[in-house]
């Protein structure tokens, strides 16, 4: 089954009556009134509707590590559309800004209960983040996602390859990384 976007084009039409000198003028005055608000267009000056369609290119997959809770991470590729990131982590997106690459996780993750998945650190590898659901890492080029390039996948990979489990000790959030096929009792 393809793709297709289907563009809907609404046209509304008044006429008003308007004293002027000339066309020129008429128009002018016309035109100044619309923008001041005096000439509203609403449904009962409905004049034309359009249906114009077409097909839409398939989505382009980027290169992503996939992360989920309990699990080693996996490099894989993704289609890079919106609904395909929402279905991915399961519901609205947020990004957490790693350096050339972002984490993609569920923005209300935490709020909703889901089991924690990776924590974020600062330079000196204290958690300053937990990431709550399945999430992925991958690339940012001019403000949009891309895919991993081969170094930020084995610096990803380095980064959050094994699960963690996550404790407190009073104030502060800790996170051990475990390897869940060596480590039974999970």
């Amino acid at each position: 089954m393809s793709e297709y976007k289907v563009t809907i084009t609404e046209k509304l039409k008044k006429d008003v009556y308007v004293e002027a000198n000339s066309l020129e003028e008429a128009q002018h005055i016309a035109t100044e009134k619309w923008y001041k608000g005096d000439y509203i267009l609403d449904a009962d000056d409905f004049s034309e509707i359009k249906f114009d369609a077409e097909e839409v290119e398939p989505q382009e997959k980027i290169k992503v590590v996939l992360l989920q809770p309990g699990k080693v991470a996996k490099v894989t590729e993704i289609d890079s559309t919106y609904e395909a990131m929402k279905e991915i982590v399961g519901g609205g997106i947020d990004m957490y800004q790693l350096d050339s690459r972002v984490v993609v996780h569920n923005r209300d993750g935490k709020n909703d209960g889901l089991e924690y998945c990776r924590a974020m650190r600062d330079e000196d590898g204290r958690v300053v983040d937990i990431i709550a659901g399945t999430c992925f890492v991958c690339g940012t080029e001019n403000d949009n996602i891309s895919s991993l390039n081969d170094e930020e996948l084995t610096k990803t990979l380095k980064e959050f390859k094994f699960p963690e489990r996550f404790y407190s000790v009073g104030d502060e959030i800790n996170a051990v990384r475990f390897n869940p096929e060596k480590d039974l009792s999970r």
